[in-house]
């Protein structure tokens, strides 16, 4: 008997040490979680980082950028573009794009913009930022084809107009010859 009277007290006593630690870790939970409401709370009302892009995102002077941003958070009501570092006005205003969350703007990037990779900084109403990343690379210089702006060409004696005139010529003498055959061949 003796066996289980030890038994019983050791049982007793796990149990007793058991809610004792039960009742610790609400102690320690209960002071955890007094302690990170406020931060927890601060956290929910600063607002989250925004995201920006800039598309495309590989172009060359001259051409036209769209640059989108979604801010940190949804009671932002407006966003800005720093444009300066791109030739452009200090302060472009975005505006919202439908029914989402993100604003956005579309620039024609300067002629004179010198190849490189820019970094313009977008704010939002609700205090949040980011930076897009645009790279501006050199134009192709030579080589290429000429191709215009759907515009009439000004250009005059190239070798490919001459080229052209020539083959119209000999389309027009061979019909010639061929339609005078074949009115040759019924009298």
């Amino acid at each position: 008997m003796r066996p289980m009277g030890r038994f019983a007290a050791s049982s007793k006593v796990a149990r007793s040490l058991a809610g004792s630690a039960a009742a610790g870790l609400c102690v320690v939970a209960a002071i955890l979680v007094g302690t990170s409401a406020p931060a927890s709370a601060a956290a929910a009302g600063a607002p989250g980082s925004a995201v920006a892009s800039a598309m495309p995102s590989t172009v060359t002077a001259g051409t036209a950028v769209t640059f989108q941003v979604t801010c940190g958070s949804l009671q932002a009501t407006s966003a800005t573009l720093f444009g300066a570092m791109l030739g452009l006005p200090q302060q472009i205003p975005m505006t919202k794009s439908g029914n989402s969350d993100a604003f956005s703007v579309t620039v024609t990037l300067p002629s004179t913009i010198r190849p490189a990779t820019y970094n313009p900084d977008i704010s939002c109403s609700d205090g949040s930022s980011a930076v897009a990343t645009l790279r501006v690379t050199a134009m192709p210089t030579g080589g290429g084809a000429e191709t215009g702006d759907g515009a009439t060409s000004t250009a005059t004696n190239t070798g490919l107009s001459a080229a052209g005139l020539a083959l119209i010529a000999v389309g027009a003498v061979m019909g010639g010859v061929a339609i005078r055959r074949r009115s040759g061949t019924r009298s």
